[in-house]
């Protein structure tokens, strides 16, 4: 009896002893179990994020390469997208770097666009104005719309015909006249960055007879609209013509080519300056600051209210159009970066030729030189970042003589000058046309 109770004690000692090892055995599976378990729900953890953080920066690059443009920048600080030529960061207000190229604040002027172009074989590969315009829609976000020559506004570009352009038979030429446009984002620069990426995109080209137009809005409620304003930024531009001419003319055509946007050689922006004939710069600035209405404004530096000069005022007295200053002065442009600056260069001149204290400025001597004038401009501009564009870039202050040579050519015998009033001295003198 009592080695039966033993026996059985021997056994319930056995099985307690078994089930505890079973449970060790299973908690240690359970462990192991727990752990792969948890390893592998790090890992695919792990996976699904660097997935996410793929898809993230996939989505990003896209949308990096929707929104570049040329001047656009990062900000280290923030990693912000901003606006080209911006010099702060529009989060952080971090300055821009160093090599990064910016800009001045844009001048809050109203101001519209009119960029000439060519269709190489246009006509020939089947392209007309409309399949044009729904092209460039298609591309957009900006809508284009042809409606035949017209001189009214509209709320998208238009496509209008130009005889202007120069091209042979099987080209196609026309004009892209932008909407009112302000700022430099989407209701301003942005538009143009966007037509000029879409415009090369489709097989746009220019020659030197394309001009590029920008008007400067002279309604009322502008800073531009006062006769005092109208006459500030005709002084100041006169003053500096030659200046304006080193700008534009930023090819190797020579001074009397017929196409060339320097001095008096091209019939769709003749020069104001020899409006004023031999005048001094002192006596057409003291003319200019006579004058006591815009009508006899606009006289005097569109003779016979021929639009086809550098700064063409004539818009001023009509009725039919708008009030506007129309700088006709640059030729054709496919360079983004060129045709940009250029609209702020002008925007900047218009605002500060208008303040107190500016006007002596561009009140030089007769014996200024051209140096002199670029100098006088680019103070009165006040932008570092427009006078690297087009002085330090193009090496205007370099030691080529040539750069810096404007010719004045008389049109009768082929002899040219130095500057207008010479050239208007010899016409006046031997009765030749200027």
């Amino acid at each position: 009896m009592e080695e039966n109770e033993e026996y059985q004690r021997a056994i319930q000692a056995s099985l307690a002893q078994h089930q505890v090892q079973l449970e060790r055995l299973q908690s240690e599976e359970s462990l192991a179990t727990n752990i792969a378990i948890h390893e592998s729900y790090n890992s695919n953890k792990k996976r699904l994020h660097n997935q996410e953080m793929n898809s993230y920066a996939t989505k990003y690059k896209m949308k990096r390469s929707e929104v570049k443009h040329e001047g656009s920048w990062d900000c280290q600080k923030c990693t912000f997208i901003n606006r080209p030529y911006a010099p702060k960061c529009s989060v952080c207000k971090t300055k821009a770097p160093l090599h990064v190229l910016t800009f001045v604040t844009l001048p809050s002027i109203r101001f519209g666009l009119e960029i000439e172009i060519v269709v190489p074989s246009g006509k020939s590969d089947g392209f007309t104005l409309e399949s044009i315009a729904r092209d460039l829609t298609n591309l957009g976000p900006e809508r284009v719309e042809f409606i035949g020559y017209t001189h009214a506004t509209s709320e998208s570009w238009k496509i209008v015909t130009d005889c202007s352009i120069q091209a042979n038979n099987q080209d196609l030429c026309f004009e892209l006249v932008s909407p009112v446009l302000k700022d430099d984002g989407k209701e301003g620069l942005g538009q143009l960055r966007n037509i000029m990426d879409n415009v090369k995109r489709i097989g746009i080209a220019t020659n030197a007879s394309c001009g590029f137009h920008v008007h400067t809005d002279a309604e009322e409620g502008s800073i531009l609209s006062s006769l005092d304003a109208q006459k500030s930024i005709s002084q100041c531009f006169v003053a500096v013509e030659n200046a304006f001419d080193l700008i534009v003319a930023n090819d190797s055509s020579a001074a009397g080519n017929s196409i060339s946007r320097r001095s008096n050689h091209n019939r769709y922006c003749q020069s104001n300056r020899i409006a004023f004939g031999s005048m001094s710069n002192r006596q057409r600035w003291n003319r200019i600051e006579s004058v006591t209405s815009r009508g006899q404004l606009v006289r005097m530096m569109n003779p016979s209210y021929d639009r086809y000069r550098k700064l063409n005022l004539t818009n001023l007295t009509k009725n039919d159009r708008p009030s506007t200053c129309e700088f006709r002065h640059h030729g054709g442009v496919q360079n983004l970066q060129e045709a940009e600056s250029w609209v702020r260069l002008l925007l900047a001149f218009c605002q500060n030729a208008t303040k107190p204290g500016h006007k002596n400025i561009c009140n030089l001597s007769e014996k200024a030189t051209l140096k002199d004038e670029l100098r006088a401009l680019f103070d009165l501009v006040g932008d570092q970042g427009l006078e690297q564009i087009f002085t330090v870039d193009r090496k205007l202050f370099g030691e080529d003589t040539a750069i810096m040579r404007n010719e004045w050519t008389c049109k009768i015998c082929g002899r040219d000058f130095g500057n207008s009033r010479s050239l208007s001295q010899h016409c006046l003198a031997v009765g030749h046309r200027m």
